[in-house]
């Protein structure tokens, strides 16, 4: 008898602590992640939840979407960004960051690419963080304006997109920059 108590016990356990996991609301959002630029840094750095540095996994999810361009189709990719540090803000140490792109994957200098971004290649990154409303999803701030690949230890503003007060900067300078506004 009681081994078939505590049996029930674990079970109702189980199940307490299991119920609110699938509350949340994870289907991927069939609406366009629409990108507005920031004016300045500061306006960046205030429309950001978080600020963190890490790297995107290559593998995502996708969900295709009921408009097309001349291009392609527009799908939602989400993609795990696991952070190493935050720079503004704290949380877990995976973001699932939700973004527009289109399949067939446009060639990288075609100018649609500005809109509609797609997955994260695979490389290390500072980002600029916001949840989207509804969901358990982020996206990035004003599109590739809010996305610093970080290499040999160093920031790289994305030509014609990134700030360039953001360029070549370490991750201890980027942060001292952005907490100053």
């Amino acid at each position: 008898m009681k081994v078939w108590s505590k049996f029930l016990i674990c079970i109702c356990l189980l199940f307490m602590f299991h119920l609110p996991v699938e509350a949340h609301n994870n289907a991927i959002p069939k609406q366009v992640v629409n990108i507005k630029r920031a004016a300045n840094i500061k306006d960046l750095v205030s429309s950001s939840t978080f600020i963190a540095y890490g790297w995107f996994d290559t593998s995502h999810q996708k969900q295709p979407l009921d408009k097309s361009v001349q291009d392609g189709q527009l799908v939602n990719f989400v993609q795990s960004f696991h952070v190493d540090k935050y720079l503004k803000g704290a949380g877990g140490k995976i973001i699932n960051v939700l973004s527009t792109g289109i399949e067939p994957l446009p060639a990288p200098l075609n100018p649609i690419n500005k809109v509609y971004p797609g997955p994260m290649a695979e490389g290390r990154y500072v980002c600029f963080l916001k949840p989207v409303s509804g969901t358990e999803f982020y996206t990035i701030v004003g599109g590739w304006q809010g996305v610093y690949p970080v290499y040999e230890g160093k920031t790289i503003s994305l030509e014609e997109e990134g700030l360039p007060e953001l360029n070549q900067l370490t991750l201890r300078q980027f942060e001292a920059k952005i907490k100053s506004y």
